[in-house]
């Protein structure tokens, strides 16, 4: 409450400073406020008034009124004119005490000759707190008149009024020192302000030189890194170049329809990890959103059995020991091929002059729900200084050419994203050993011949829609084509709602976004599966869309999008049995 009647009393628009405003209408509504609540009180309790009180009740209702009037021209903005004319009024309302009762009438009409000093000098310095100064004296000197009129004694008259002229000095001389001294402490407080301001400015000129300084270093760092990075990407697309090509050029000397097939695989491989590539600075940067999947390890490694030997200099002896077991893991496999892939393109560096890598993968001893992928090679090893940064961003131990110094540190992100854990042992000239450990999990099969998923398919691009749809019918679904979101509306609006809808970002018209937003209030149990481009600006769009919204990032295998429509109408059966088992 004290704030809020504070605020309001700041509120005054116009000249003066706030603080004096706010005391000067505190006073001035004691003042009109009080005096006629006092003299209510004595007419309504007291017999009849006087002479002399019906004078001090004139002198008082002067007071209040012009107490009353300053108030309301204050709080219009005119805070110096209200000052002057309450200030003048006072000194009026002095000067005719004086006159009409002299200087020995009793009452308390004496005591607020000292207001009208401290009024002046605090508002409007020391030339004026002198000035009434010596109006009061004239004042009190007009009182000796009347005294002397009435008849007074000449001596006991002046006697009185020197008294009175002293008590004003000294209440003069008393503010007029306070004054002085507040006038040096402000001067001095100004000097410090001025101080403080040049400081200031020097410190800001400073800092901005800094930050203009960090801009011009950040930006030849930025330089360097991009350099640097275009080297190493050049480098592993280089890498993926030369695969493809060496998988191409068998078609010369194989002309086997199983070894033409296994040269497929192999560019089909190669094409993968050019893709995750092409994500691998974004997913950094976290610019796009993985997409795992539960697929088995062993399977997806021997995958790569084909590009791991491209990879490798002849001379370097390749082991895979992968069991015949399944074991399923739930992580985005092109993040995954990518990472293997990493730690092998480092053990190949390291072993330049031939060796032994070998790759195993099973259970941990330690702990079965756990999958470890164990790499190992035999090069050149590295001190416990090198081994303790290698999955730092941009640390890298190679030329410029050869490395990004984001291999690993992707290698980690992934890792620790899908919920495992690196471990990594290395001495010099003793090789290296990772083991990716990742958690153990069920393969989901498809219900086949129990549930047939019905799928709309929105796609604009006709040869990509047509594709996929025969992928998910011959996997099994029965699907239904549209080629943008209008359309796709109609078909639901005829009564055709899809088990799964697997809608494009962006199409001519309505969008997928928009078509999601539309259906899911009708649908809240629709399965929804978004397909996007690589764009940044499409992760964030999608980021926006409800969360159990699924996301597929092209480019993508057709298998995938099956395996993603049977996992979602899976977890649908098998929420609607709980539910009728409950």
């Amino acid at each position: 409450m004290h704030r809020k009647a504070r605020y309001w009393l700041e509120r005054v628009v116009g000249e003066g400073d706030r603080h004096g405003a706010v005391t000067l209408q505190l006073v001035l509504l004691i003042l009109g406020v009080l005096i006629p609540f006092c003299w209510l009180l004595r007419l309504l309790g007291g017999g009849p008034l006087g002479e002399l009180e019906r004078f001090y009740l004139v002198i008082h209702g002067w007071v209040a009124g012009f107490a009353w009037l300053g108030f309301l021209l204050i709080r219009r903005g005119r805070f110096r004119f209200a000052a002057r004319l309450f200030l003048a009024g006072s000194l009026a309302m002095i000067m005719l005490v004086y006159l009409l009762s002299g200087i020995r009438s009793p009452g308390p009409a004496q005591i607020a000759h000292v207001f009208p000093l401290a009024l002046a000098g605090v508002l409007f310095g020391r030339r004026a707190l002198w000035g009434v100064l010596v109006f009061t004296w004239l004042c009190v000197l007009v009182g000796v008149g009347h005294e002397l009129y009435v008849g007074t004694a000449p001596g006991l008259a002046l006697e009185i009024a020197a008294g009175l002229m002293v008590s004003f000095l000294v209440v003069a001389v008393v503010f007029d020192g306070s004054l002085t001294s507040l006038a040096t402490s402000l001067d001095d407080v100004e000097t410090r302000r001025r101080e403080l301001e040049a400081a200031r400015r020097s410190l800001k000129a400073e800092k901005e030189e800094r930050e203009q300084t960090m801009e011009q270093l950040v930006h030849v760092q930025k330089v360097k890194a991009i350099g640097q990075l275009a080297g190493g990407v050049a480098h592993d697309f280089n890498n993926i170049l030369g695969v493809i090509l060496g998988y191409a050029q068998w078609r010369e000397r194989r002309r086997e329809p199983a070894e033409l097939l296994e040269a497929l695989a192999g560019v089909e491989t190669a094409a993968r990890r050019g893709a995750a590539i092409s994500r691998k600075l974004l997913n950094f940067s976290r610019q796009d959103v993985a997409h795992p999947e539960v697929f088995d390890v062993c399977e997806a490694l021997r995958g790569l059995e084909g590009m791991l030997r491209q990879l490798f200099d002849p001379r370097v002896r390749i082991e895979l020991l992968l069991p015949e077991e399944v074991l399923p893991v739930r992580i985005d496999r092109g993040q995954f091929e990518l990472a293997v892939l990493n730690v092998a393109t480092n053990a190949r560096d390291a072993m330049p002059e031939g060796g032994h890598f070998r790759l195993a993968v099973g259970r941990q001893e330690q702990d079965a729900s756990r999958v470890e992928i164990d790499l190992s090679d035999t090069g050149v090893g590295m001190d416990e200084n090198v081994r303790r940064r290698i999955f730092e961003p941009f640390f890298t131990t190679k030329g410029q050419s050869s490395g990004t110094g984001l291999g690993l540190a992707v290698v980690g992100r992934v890792i620790n994203e899908a919920g495992g854990a690196i471990e990594v042992q290395s001495r010099p000239g003793a090789g290296s050993r990772f083991r990716l450990l990742l958690p153990h999990r069920e393969l989901a099969a498809p219900p086949g011949g129990v549930h047939s998923p019905l799928v709309l398919l929105v796609d604009d691009d006709d040869e990509l829609r047509a594709m996929l749809g025969a992928t998910l019918e011959n996997g099994g679904c029965r699907v239904l084509g549209a080629r943008d979101g209008e359309e796709a509306w109609r078909v639901i609006g005829r009564g055709r709602i899809p088990d799964v809808l697997v809608t494009d970002l962006r199409m001519p018209g309505l969008g997928g976004p928009a078509l999601i937003r539309r259906l899911r209030p009708l649908y809240p149990e629709l399965a929804i599966i978004l397909i996007s481009d690589y764009l940044p600006e499409a992760g964030a769009l999608a980021r926006e869309l409800p969360p159990d919204v699924e996301r597929l990032v092209k480019p993508f295998s057709p298998h995938l999008l099956l395996q993603y429509v049977f996992m979602l109408t899976t977890w649908t059966l098998e929420e609607g049995k709980e539910g009728e088992g409950g």
